[in-house]
């Protein structure tokens, strides 16, 4: 494989009110991974839960990793999203590398860069779907006129404007994680991890869910991985990483 250059570091752009925003949806992040193995330490000997693995994502690819419980999907996202850091290996976003950030630079970088959605939502339930939205621009900084601005706009995306008042003990599962979805999204990130998004939803609310990734997709250019066992939903995407003992035994296309 290339290694990875840096000619296409991705840069922030300003909108009219002044405020730094993510350049996202230009195309969505190029991901290279190279050699990443992650190991701990339990009971006095060690587990390799990933082993050198290597792989490309493209801007704007969709991906889904599968593999059996305990073939170290989650810990691979996890290390993609910068929430663990690896034994060993690079990773490289849009040309920059993660992997030799300082604390506080990758921080500050996983939350413009990066969108999370888990199996459980995670929303804060003393506040609103609004308020829940509007979380990673306040972290961000970002004037309150625009993060409500901003939340609105994804909350009326995921078909959630009606609901903006309402805290998460109010709101159906289907609608909670429509909201972690919208909050994931609130600064169009260039890159979306979610983690068996739609485990506790029904067949028909995870359909949904699972329509509301590709249109934010094709409307903003995200690059989307998730982890899923579901094969109907690993069907639908382009590339599909399988993953096996903590190596992977296919990276190719789907």
């Amino acid at each position: 494989m290339e290694s990875p250059t840096n000619n296409d570091t991705s840069k922030d752009t300003s909108d009219d009110s002044g405020t730094s925003t993510p350049a996202a949806a230009q195309g969505g992040a190029r991901i290279a991974v190279r050699n990443l193995c992650k190991t701990f330490e339990h009971g006095g000997r060690e587990l390799h839960v990933l082993k050198d693995l290597s792989f490309d994502l493209h801007k704007g690819d969709m991906a889904a990793i599968m593999g059996a419980s305990g073939a170290g999907k989650s810990t691979l996202l996890h290390v993609l999203g910068t929430l663990d850091l690896p034994t060993s290996g690079t990773i490289h976003f849009n040309g920059e590398s993660v992997t030799t950030m300082s604390p506080a630079r990758l921080a500050e970088f996983r939350n413009r860069s990066i969108g999370f959605v888990f199996q459980f939502h995670h929303l804060l339930p003393e506040f609103t779907a609004l308020e829940n939205v509007m979380m990673p621009c306040f972290i961000h900084r970002m004037d309150p006129a625009l993060a409500k601005k901003k939340a609105m706009k994804i909350l009326e995306h995921v078909k959630l404007d009606h609901r903006i008042t309402h805290r998460p003990g109010e709101l159906s599962g289907g609608e909670q994680q429509r909201v972690a979805l919208a909050r994931a999204m609130v600064l169009e990130p260039p890159l979306l991890l979610a983690d068996e998004p739609t485990g506790n939803l029904d067949t028909h609310t995870g359909k949904e869910i699972h329509e509301l990734f590709f249109e934010l997709n094709r409307e903003l250019g995200t690059t989307v991985i998730i982890v899923t066992h579901n094969p109907k939903l690993a069907e639908l995407l382009p590339r599909c990483l399988r993953m096996e003992d903590g190596g992977l035994i296919d990276g190719t296309p789907s």
